[in-house]
């Protein structure tokens, strides 16, 4: 699929009707949240070190005269960009986002497995710069802020959250909300996350809400067996030696032993030797499966790499709770498309995924200026030596 047919799927009465609905541009004179959307989803795609200054000079671009042709000034100050930034309702970005997951999920293959991992990221800068966020305390913490992005992955980011109180300092607080806030659409969907949740409450809760998870935790955590091992002699998988499959109560805070029972998968890694504990409350699958689903878990390590590098997630052009809020969505949004275009055309990686994009954006945008100028779009193909479709 071509990137001109993907953008299609996001029409421009799409972008007016919630424009209508959020009131984004109530107060606006110029920058209206369409054009900043548009804008600043160009921007993400098309530059790696993404600004105040790049945004305005490539709002002046031909390439961005053709993205958006209701714009109707010649040229945006910098500073205008960052002042609307400050105060602009994030809702309307929001609400494009949650339109473009369901709009493109719809196009992908459903995920496989049924798995959505969690993990965070953080963000910090000194306390002089930004306004929002925690802090850590001790030392040169004290005058640093910092920000919490906690991100569900599928094939798609399909739920963020974002964190600035003091305290979601602790994964316990911030991944346990983002877990047990998302719906999915269909059933039996496992949550997999690191050993950023350790209370045994949260385990109860999820377990006693019917939530599968699957996620590791310390080797010498204090245990009681509810179920002798299961397993009748040692499982060897490529990484792993699976050495006991228990069903076991863990201890919470001052020996009180959890509500719920959970499973205890114990494994040594070939490569080191070393141990390592999952814990699980699915019993319908196999002590290799459940292995197995948590390795799937490093998907979204490598996303989280992809937001970085490609996208440049952790500069924020804008320090406003607003201004990160839009930036956060529209981040989303841009990284949603690379992957919708990504699997449509059979494509690996993420660099080449998004250099590709780019191009063919270029020759999208280079057809609509050959209409707009009377021409024939199909001799750009022939020029460009493209095959036809």
């Amino acid at each position: 699929m071509e990137v001109g047919q993907l953008l299609s799927l996001l029409p421009e009465s799409t972008l007016s009707e919630l424009a209508l609905l959020t009131k984004v541009d109530k107060y606006a004179k110029k920058l209206h949240g369409e054009l900043v959307f548009k804008l600043l989803l160009h921007c993400i795609l098309s530059y790696k070190d993404n600004s105040l200054r790049t945004m305005e000079s490539a709002y002046e671009s031909m390439a961005f005269k053709l993205l958006n042709a209701q714009r109707k000034s010649e040229r945006i100050r910098f500073s205008s960009i960052s002042e609307r930034l400050s105060v602009i309702d994030p809702a309307y970005f929001e609400k494009l986002y949650n339109t473009c997951i369901e709009t493109y999920r719809n196009l992908l293959a459903p995920a496989k497995p049924p798995l959505i991992r969690f993990d965070s990221t953080i963000v910090a800068l000194s306390g002089k710069l930004l306004k929002v966020g925690y802090h850590l305390k001790g030392g040169d913490a004290d005058h640093v802020r910092q920000l919490k992005f906690t991100i569900g992955f599928s094939n798609l980011p399909i739920a963020v959250h974002f964190f600035t109180e003091q305290i979601y300092t602790s994964e316990n607080a911030a991944l346990k909300q983002a877990v047990l806030s998302f719906k999915p659409t269909e059933a039996g969907v496992i949550r997999v996350f690191d050993r950023g949740i350790s209370s045994r409450k949260t385990y109860d809760e999820l377990t006693e809400k019917n939530i599968p998870f699957i996620s590791r935790m310390n080797v010498k955590s204090k245990r009681e067996i509810h179920i002798s091992n299961q397993l009748q002699k040692t499982i060897q998988t490529a990484t792993l030696n699976i050495n006991s499959d228990y069903s076991v109560y863990l201890f919470k805070d001052k020996a009180v032993k959890a509500v719920y029972p959970v499973r205890c998968i114990d494994a040594t890694r070939k490569q080191d030797g070393q141990a390592i504990s999952f814990i699980t409350n699915i019993k319908e699958l196999s002590a290799e499966d459940i292995t197995m689903l948590y390795k799937h878990r490093w998907d979204i390590e490598v996303f989280f790499k992809f937001l970085k590098q490609e996208l440049n997630f952790s500069h924020l052009i804008n320090r406003s709770e607003n201004g990160i809020k839009v930036m956060l969505y529209c981040t989303m949004i841009a990284a949603i498309l690379l992957l919708a275009y990504k699997e449509l055309n059979g494509l690996k990686g993420y660099k080449i995924v998004k250099q590709k994009f780019i191009n063919d954006l270029e020759i999208s945008l280079m057809k609509d200026f050959v209409v707009l100028c009377g021409g024939d779009p199909h001799k750009v193909n022939t020029y460009l030596k493209i095959s036809p479709e």
